[in-house]
């Protein structure tokens, strides 16, 4: 009987290699007998907690698939697909702008309590303007149904004026003046008004009187002038308080109750301050109503018409009239009785006729220049004095 050979060396890897993969082979089937358990456990799970559906509502909801999935065309559905990832590259691409924007200037946080009270302060203040547009468009149709009401303005008649024939004024001349306003004619009594003002002053009544001053001459003697009675007499200057003076005056004339043979009792007489001056002047208007009417002024028994014919008695007497833009055709008519009686005749006009008497300097009131302008007065231009044109003397017409 043969000896059994030895084993080759070789022959002890091979079995090592064998007996490594016999247990790897062994723990996969392992792995895999337990993926199944878990598996077979998770489908049990998942149908556990699938709802009950009868084999009627299957049957409806696999034949609603089988629909939706004959209507979807799979182009269609790629192209929606490609179509919204394009939307949303765009999507992605503007917010890195953004972002890259944001980097670069950081945006302010603001105030949204801020914001909406601005907000609701534009709310007030349109309201508040609607309602002044709403006012306004009231307003407007108002006025529109005013002017369709309205009668269209009729002119009144041209007056044909004369043009005047200017004449030297008389030497010496007395102008005897006539306001003409509102339609009416009155004569003005400046220089018996002005006696009754003047024998005021002269009282130096306390309740405006403030001082009496002698005036001097540059050589510190007191400077004298001529009196009514032709004897010298002492320069003075006599000082009222303005305010003062103007309402006694305004009481002594305008409010007290008008007697018979009143010589201004169709007159309101103010005496007041010149402007930007110490100087004195007494202003006289008429009161309304006061005067005649030219219809009234023809008679032959009329205050204008006995006045002319005084004054026709002084041969140095001329006729001024003062007149009112409104009341042309007043004066037109009353120059021509004034022409029929041959009287010297000389106007003026202006819009609200006043005669303004300058009282002499010796009554002066309190009075303090303004100051100086800050840096002297003006320098004067180079060259030639201007050309100053004097203004034209009184004439009579």
């Amino acid at each position: 009987m043969a000896r059994r050979a030895k084993p080759h060396e070789e022959e002890l890897p091979f079995v090592a290699l064998m007996d490594t993969m016999t247990n790897v082979v062994g723990v996969l089937i392992i792995v895999l007998v337990m993926i199944g358990i878990g598996l077979a456990k998770s489908v049990e799970k998942v149908l556990s907690d699938l709802p009950v559906v009868s084999i009627e509502e299957h049957d409806k909801l696999k034949a609603a698939m089988a629909e939706f999935d004959t209507k979807r065309d799979p182009a269609e559905v790629a192209a929606e697909i490609a179509k919204l990832e394009a939307e949303l590259k765009k999507i992605l691409e503007a917010l890195k702008q953004l972002e890259a924007q944001q980097e670069k200037s950081p945006v302010v946080m603001v105030d949204l309590a801020q914001l909406l009270k601005q907000l609701e302060d534009i709310r007030k203040e349109r309201a508040q303007r609607k309602l002044t547009i709403d006012q306004l468009l009231t307003e407007v149709d108002n006025l529109k149904k005013k002017l369709d009401t309205t009668p269209r303005y009729q002119p009144p008649p041209g007056i044909v004026v004369r043009l005047p024939s200017s004449k030297a004024m008389p030497d010496g001349a007395q102008l005897q003046r006539v306001i003409v306003t509102q339609n009416r004619l009155m004569f003005v009594r400046n220089e018996e008004i002005f006696d009754i003002v003047e024998e005021q002053l002269k009282k130096e009544d306390p309740s405006f009187f403030i001082r009496k001053e002698s005036m001097k001459g540059p050589d510190g003697k007191p400077l004298t002038k001529k009196g009514p009675s032709g004897l010298s007499v002492p320069v003075r200057k006599v000082y009222f308080d303005g305010p003062k003076m103007a309402a006694y005056f305004n009481k002594f004339f305008n409010l007290r109750k008008s007697r018979p043979r009143d010589v201004n009792s169709d007159m309101l007489v103010e005496v007041v301050q010149a402007p930007n001056s110490p100087n004195i002047q007494m202003r006289l208007t008429s009161k309304p109503d006061a005067g005649e009417t030219i219809g009234e002024a023809v008679a032959q028994s009329s205050a204008f018409r006995s006045q002319l014919r005084a004054i026709k008695q002084d041969p140095k007497s001329v006729v001024w009239f003062h007149v009112g833009r409104d009341s042309i055709a007043t004066y037109l008519a009353a120059r021509d009785i004034v022409d029929r009686e041959q009287i010297p005749v000389g106007w003026d006009i202006s819009d609200k006729p006043t005669y303004t008497h300058n009282i002499p300097t010796d009554y002066l009131v309190e009075y303090t220049p303004p100051p100086p302008a800050p840096g002297g007065p003006p320098p004067k231009p180079p060259g030639p004095p201007p050309v100053v044109i004097a203004a034209p003397k009184a004439a009579v017409d």
